[in-house]
C-alpha cells in the first residue's frame, strides 16, 4: 500500500458544476452488483491505459425519478477528461439490469470526494489528511471480484434457521434473558464475514439490528481506539488491523 498526504496528490478543482454517470443503488444491490468494484475497475483501466491521466471523482447520494420511479441514486461526478466521465457511463451500461444514465451536473461542494487518479494508479481516502493506493492491476480487481461474488455482505444460513418460534421473555424472567441472549448469538451465527467493499456503516448497522442494539450504539476502530467514519471500508479496517 501507498500513502500519500492531501498536499502531495494535484486533485483536480473546478468551481462549475460536473457532468455525471447517475447509477440506481437498488438496481446494482438487487442485480449482485458493486459500485465501488465497478468504478475502480474502470478507473483501474484507465490509469494503466494513460499514466499520465489526471482525475478525481465525487459521490453524491440523492432521491430521483429519473429512472421513471422513486429511487435512491449514486451520482458519479467526473473532474477530468471527458473519456473518463464516458469510461464509467459504459462500464455500469454493460451490467445487466442495472439503471445508469449520463446525467445532470452536480457542484461538488454538496459531494464526497471518493476517488483521484494520478501518477498510474487509483487513489482512495483513508482519512481527512492521508489517500492511498493499493497498487492493483486491473486483472487483480477482476479476480477478487469474482471471488467476491460468491461472498455477499451478509449471507443469511441455512433456510432451516429461518423460522425460529422464541417465546418473548419476560424482562425480569433471568431463565428468558438468557433465551434471549442465545437468540441472538443464534442470529449473528448466521451471518459471514463482511465483504471488502462493505461501508462501515452498513455493518454498524448490521450488527445493532442482528443484536438489537440502539442506533449509534456501534463503533467500529482501528489500533488506536478510534472509530472510523461510517462512509469508511471494510478494507480499510481490516489493513489497520493487520498493519498494527
Amino acid at each position: 500500500m501507498i500513502k500519500k498526504s492531501v498536499s502531495e496528490l494535484s486533485f483536480v478543482n473546478k468551481g462549475s458544476p460536473l457532468p455525471t454517470v447517475e447509477v440506481d443503488s437498488h438496481s446494482v444491490e438487487n442485480a449482485g452488483f458493486s459500485i465501488y468494484r465497478t468504478v475502480m475497475q474502470v478507473l483501474t483501466q484507465l490509469a494503466e491505459q494513460d499514466a499520465s491521466l489526471r482525475a478525481t471523482l465525487y459521490m453524491y447520494a440523492f432521491a430521483s425519478v429519473n429512472f421513471r420511479e422513486q429511487s435512491w441514486s449514486e451520482f458519479l461526478l467526473v473532474a477530468g477528461p471527458n473519456k473518463v466521465l464516458l469510461a464509467l457511463g459504459a462500464g455500469f451500461e454493460r451490467l445487466p439490469a442495472v439503471k445508469s444514465r449520463f446525467s445532470d451536473y452536480v457542484s461538488s461542494s454538496i459531494a464526497l470526494r471518493t476517488f483521484h487518479v494520478e501518477d498510474g494508479l487509483v487513489w482512495e481516502q483513508e482519512d481527512a489528511c492521508t489517500w492511498y493506493s493499493n497498487g492493483q492491476s486491473l486483472a487483480d480487481l477482476t479476480a477478487e471480484a469474482e471471488e467476491a461474488d460468491d461472498d455477499p455482505e451478509l449471507i443469511e444460513g441455512d433456510e432451516e434457521d429461518e423460522d425460529w418460534d422464541v417465546e418473548e421473555p419476560d424482562a425480569e424472567d433471568e431463565q428468558g434473558a438468557d433465551q434471549a441472549v442465545a437468540t441472538a448469538e443464534r442470529r449473528a451465527a448466521r451471518y459471514r464475514a463482511a465483504r471488502s467493499d462493505a461501508k462501515v456503516s452498513s455493518i454498524r448497522a448490521a450488527i445493532e439490528e442482528v443484536f438489537g442494539l440502539p442506533e449509534g450504539s456501534v463503533a467500529l476502530c482501528g489500533p488506536d481506539r478510534r472509530a472510523l467514519r461510517g462512509d469508511a471500508r471494510i478494507r480499510t479496517l481490516r489493513k489497520r488491523w493487520e498493519e498494527s
